[in-house]
C-alpha cells in the first residue's frame, strides 16, 4: 500500500500539471500512506525476525560444523597416532627383513663354503681310493712275484731233491758197479767210462780228465 500511495501521488502530480485546479484527495492518500507505513513496519519486524532466525540457524550450523571439525581433528589425531604406530611396525619389519636377508646371505655363504669343503674332501677321498687301488695293485703284483719266486724256489728245491736223489741213485749204482781195470770195462762194453757213470773210479781215469778207459 505504501508503494500504491507513492504511485498515486506521482499520478496526482502528473494530472495536476495538466489540470492545475486538481486537488489531492487527502482521505485516500493518507489512508494509503499510513497503511503503507504500517505494512512497512510489520514487514520490517517480520524481516528482522526471519533474519534473526536465519542468523540463529547459521549459528547453530556453524556450531555443528565446529563440533564436527573438532571431531574430525580428534579422528585425524587418532589416525595420525595409528599411522605412527603402523610406520614404526613397518620400520621394525623392514629392519627384521634386512636382518633376515643378511642372515640368509650368511647361510648361503656358509653353505657354499661347506660345499667347497665337501668337494675338496670328496676329491681327497677319490685320490686316496686311487692311491689305495694302486697300492693294492702293487701288493697283488708283489704277491704274485713272491708266489712265483716261492714256486721257483719250490721247483728248484724239488729239482735239487731230484738231482740229489738221482746223484744218490747214481752214486748208489756206481757204488754197486765196480770194474777192476779197463779190461773189465771193455769186456762189459762200458768203455769209455765218464765221471758219474756207473762203475767210474779214479783208478780207471789215470789222467783225471773225467773219462776213464779211453
Amino acid at each position: 500500500m505504501f508503494f500504491f500511495s507513492l504511485v498515486y501521488l506521482a499520478y496526482h502530480f502528473i494530472r495536476k500539471r495538466k489540470n492545475p485546479l486538481r486537488t489531492l484527495p487527502r482521505k485516500k492518500f493518507y489512508t494509503a500512506l499510513i497503511g503503507g507505513f504500517a505494512l512497512v513496519g510489520i514487514g520490517s519486524s517480520l524481516t528482522d525476525t526471519s533474519v534473526q532466525d536465519a542468523l540463529n540457524e547459521a549459528i547453530e550450523i556453524n556450531t555443528a560444523l565446529i563440533a564436527e571439525n573438532d571431531e574430525l581433528k580428534s579422528t585425524n589425531a587418532k589416525l595420525q597416532e595409528s599411522n605412527d604406530v603402523v610406520n614404526k611396525e613397518l620400520n621394525d619389519l623392514t629392519k627384521k627383513l634386512s636382518d633376515s636377508d643378511k642372515l640368509d646371505k650368511e647361510l648361503k655363504d656358509q653353505q657354499a663354503a661347506h660345499k667347497e669343503k665337501t668337494e675338496a674332501f670328496e676329491k681327497e677321498i677319490a685320490d686316496l681310493k686311487a692311491t689305495n687301488t694302486t697300492f693294492a695293485t702293487e701288493v697283488d703284483s708283489l704277491k704274485n712275484q713272491v708266489a712265483s719266486k716261492s714256486a721257483t724256489s719250490t721247483a728248484s728245491s724239488s729239482n735239487s731233491s731230484s738231482d740229489s736223489s738221482s746223484s744218490a741213485g747214481t752214486s748208489q749204482q756206481s757204488a754197486n758197479v765196480y770194474y777192476k781195470n779197463c779190461t773189465a770195462v771193455r769186456d762189459a762194453g762200458a768203455d769209455p767210462v765218464y765221471r758219474g757213470d756207473p762203475g767210474y773210479a779214479k783208478h780207471l781215469d789215470r789222467d783225471g780228465d773225467g773219462v776213464g778207459c779211453e
